[in-house]
């Protein structure tokens, strides 16, 4: 089902303000979301991990695996454990944007924008699920990808590696961090002992100072 906010997601991520688009790129992104619902093989891969935090280090216990990250720290604060989380739309819709670049580069755009807007909600109904897994007394903090605010875009491998993503997903990595399929996420979780305020904030972006959307007074749903 194609909800109204899958829809201005969509329009976000093209570059069109709220309200502003007219029927025929509505069209289109009803018909993107709908010609994806074709070629999606969604897939995911989370697992719970304890975490342990000395200043801005961040550990994943029982692994190799240290990040110095400012932005962890904040995040980890009050957590002793973390979700990795992985997920992919597969090679299918990668293979489709790139067909639809050759004939037609609106429709290509819209394409891709629908299938960020998809790996998106992947992802938030993964953590709907994790969230009916949680004990008393805990609460699962925002979810933070390599590349946002100083967590570097490596720790993307780590994480494929800890869960076994190629084996399990498919889901693998480039030798300049790019994940493939490219509709793919890789994300962290805290699970922290108190409520977190859950909405993902400008602060933590690395792309604020040049950031389109904040210029017309929105976000990216980030």
């Amino acid at each position: 089902m194609i909800t109204q906010n899958m829809m201005d997601d969509a329009l976000r991520y093209i570059g069109i303000p709220k309200g502003k688009a007219d029927e025929q790129i509505v069209d289109k992104i009803k018909l993107g979301f709908e010609t994806l619902q074709k070629y999606i093989m969604p897939k995911i891969a989370y697992q719970r991990v304890k975490v342990k935090l000395e200043g801005d280090t961040v550990s994943l216990c029982g692994t190799s695996c240290e990040v110095s990250s400012k932005s962890l720290g904040q995040l980890f604060c009050h957590s002793k454990e973390c979700v990795l989380m992985a997920a992919t739309l597969g090679l299918e819709v990668d293979r489709q944007i790139s067909r639809y670049q050759k004939r037609d580069m609106l429709d290509a755009m819209i394409l891709d924008s629908c299938a960020s807007v998809l790996i998106d909600k992947l992802c938030d109904d993964a953590e709907q699920e994790i969230i009916q897994t949680l004990k008393e007394n805990e609460y699962l903090t925002m979810r933070f990808s390599p590349g946002y605010g100083d967590v570097p875009l490596e720790l993307s491998g780590e994480i494929l590696d800890i869960l076994l993503a190629q084996r399990r997903i498919g889901l693998t990595l480039t030798k300049t961090h790019m994940l493939l399929p490219t509709k793919s996420i890789t994300a962290l979780i805290g699970i922290s002992n108190q409520k977190e305020n859950r909405q993902k904030s400008c602060g933590h972006c690395n792309l604020v100072k040049h950031c389109n959307y904040r210029r017309r007074g929105e976000r990216c749903g980030l």
